[in-house]
């Protein structure tokens, strides 16, 4: 009977030692998967932040180039605009490449037509569309993800 009490007093001893063992390696075990899942988290947090920052600065530059015909000609302003409403920690020249363009359509048509030279048709309308272009690199390497995305966004308005 002693025997038997000092074997249940060393099992409850061991108790511990293996729950604190155990949790070790469960800790072991999951810190690595954990720190690449937020590694994985920030770049679609990042890569998502780059797109609505391109979109607005592509949108940015299309609001400018419509508010008239004189603006809507405004490539340089376009662009500058379109520079200016990007955040400040995306820079403009080195990182990201905006392009404006202006065209006409006559309307109910969806082929495009020479401004300067309408032809037959007699209500012309004008647009402007911005493009804003920009490569995003991740942080890692991920498996069977590329390093780096081309990321586009383009905002097509009417010139008033």
């Amino acid at each position: 009977m002693i025997a038997a009490q000092r074997q249940s007093q060393t099992r409850r001893g061991l108790r511990p030692r293996f729950r604190r063992a155990q949790s070790a390696v469960e800790l072991a075990v999951m810190v690595p998967a954990l720190a690449l899942l937020l590694a994985v988290v920030g770049d679609f947090a990042r890569v998502y932040y780059l797109r609505i920052a391109l979109l607005d600065a592509a949108r940015a530059g299309a609001v400018y180039g419509a508010q008239s015909r004189t603006t809507g000609v405004d490539y340089a302003g376009m662009n500058t605009a379109a520079c200016a409403a990007l955040e400040p920690n995306i820079a403009c020249t080195p990182g990201v490449t905006v392009t404006s363009t202006s065209y006409c359509q006559c309307a109910g048509s969806s082929g495009q037509i020479i401004c300067t030279s309408p032809g037959s048709c007699v209500n012309v309308q004008n647009f402007v569309q911005v493009t804003a272009t920009a490569t995003f690199n991740a942080l890692l390497d991920f498996p069977g993800m590329p390093g780096s995305i081309p990321l586009t966004s383009v905002a097509v308005m009417q010139v008033q």
